[in-house]
């Protein structure tokens, strides 16, 4: 898991995984659950320690049900496919909403609708199948208002490579054709910038 920061928009998780498991923190206890039992994210909230899994396909999406959960309003037994804007409810209370922007791209973003959140401040989650777009337009997985142009995070193989028609820099050097992102990079440009950092997502109790 990787979090993107950028300057004047947010904080967002980057997902190469296919697999997403979503829960509750769980009741506190002595003896510390094994990783297996802990979800990918963990919300404040009363969901069981994992409640569901968004799965990605090679046509679209899946919510996997591992407790009472209910998409467009129906309930889910087993799983469902999830279509574009659809929403998604967990337990009594938490809600998110899932979006595909770009019909050029299968990656998708999964935005917060109710007032649950983790542990860390974070805006929404992308699971990054190709690419993540990010720019002014609502084509755009980040929506960046003011950025003057697109900036594409491209996947290959489990690496992330950013790519620009601007004019941008990393660490200082000259994007060209693109360049390789590592733990710590900074991306500029003009009126733009964001930072990357792959690292272990935090849970409640792993602190």
């Amino acid at each position: 898991m990787s979090v993107l920061w950028i300057d004047g928009v947010g904080c967002f998780w980057i997902s190469l995984a296919e697999r997403v498991t979503v829960g509750g923190p769980g009741s506190p206890s002595s003896k510390p659950p094994h990783p297996r039992d802990v979800a990918d994210i963990a919300i404040l909230s009363d969901l069981k320690r994992r409640h569901a899994t968004i799965v990605r396909t090679g046509e679209g999406y899946l919510l996997e049900a591992h407790g009472p959960a209910r998409v467009a309003g129906r309930d889910v037994l087993d799983r469902t496919t999830l279509s574009e804007e659809a929403l998604i409810e967990l337990g009594r209370s938490v809600q998110w909403r899932i979006r595909q922007p770009s019909a050029l791209s299968l990656s998708a973003r999964l935005d917060f609708v109710s007032d649950h959140r983790p542990t860390q401040a974070v805006d929404g989650l992308v699971m990054l199948a190709d690419t993540c777009l990010l720019g002014p337009g609502d084509e755009n997985h980040i929506v960046c208002s003011d950025w003057p142009g697109q900036v594409l995070l491209v996947r290959q193989q489990d690496e992330l490579w950013c790519r620009s028609r601007l004019d941008l820099t990393v660490n200082g050097d000259r994007l060209g054709n693109g360049k390789r992102l590592r733990s710590g990079d900074v991306v500029m440009g003009a009126d733009l910038r964001f930072r990357i950092e792959m690292r272990a997502v935090i849970l409640p109790g792993n602190e």
